[in-house]
Order: C-alpha cells, then structure tokens, then sequence
C-alpha cells in the first residue's frame, strides 16, 4: 500500500480524517518506521486533539498505534461519545462502518484551528 502520509507538504504533521466525527491519523510528514525519530511536536498535537475532543463532550479519546498496514509510525485518535455503547478496540475496528457520528461544524472548526497551530496538514478523504 501507498503511504498515505508522504504528501507535498511544508508542515511537519499529517492528519488524516475519518467518517467517525474526531477520529484522525496524525503522523509526520517525512517516513518514520522507528520510535526514536518521532518528533515530541506529534506527541503534542495529539495531546491537545484529546483534550479538544474531551471538552466538546467526549467520555473517552483512545489512541492507538498500530502502524501494520502502512509501516510509517502513525497514532490513530478516537472518540467515544456519549451516545456510543460500543467501548475500545471494538469501537476503533467500526470506525469506518456507516452509523458513525459525522462530523459537526463545531468539530471541524475546532480541527482546522488546531491544525494551524500545530502546523498539521489535513486530508480529508
């Protein structure tokens, strides 16, 4: 599979989003298949969306690192919003599946301001 990470961009951060409203990929914009050349500012950006998506209403952000279908070193951020039951490694593994709670224009507003600051270039698919 292509890496879905390496675009043309001047930002150190790519984020990649998904049908569930605040889910995102975040990962650096140059090939990084080992954990000791992930950069602090990643680990950063990703604290800050949690926080962000705990205070529109989020009862939990998990992350996760798989990084098996693509090698370059990812963290996927999920929410679980109070409507959803399913909890967990179950919720992340329906994240692409129809019912998910779309995104709202709060959610969007608050994800571009967020990449600006922290210099993270966003694709929507």
């Amino acid at each position: 599979m292509q890496n879905p990470f390496l675009v043309e961009t001047q930002q150190p951060l790519v984020g990649i989003t998904g049908q569930r409203c605040g889910y995102i990929q975040l990962a650096p914009a140059t090939e990084t298949t080992h954990y000791g050349f992930l950069p602090q500012e990643l680990f950063q950006a990703a604290t800050d969306w949690a926080a962000i998506l705990e205070a529109m209403g989020a009862k939990r952000v998990y992350w996760i690192m798989l990084s098996e279908v693509v090698s370059h070193l990812h963290l996927h951020l999920y929410p679980r919003w109070e409507e959803t039951e399913t909890k967990g490694l179950a919720l992340f593994e329906q994240r692409d599946q129809p019912g998910q709670k779309k995104w709202t224009n709060e959610a969007i507003f608050a994800l571009n301001r967020w990449a600006v600051q922290h210099h993270v270039h966003i694709i929507q698919p």
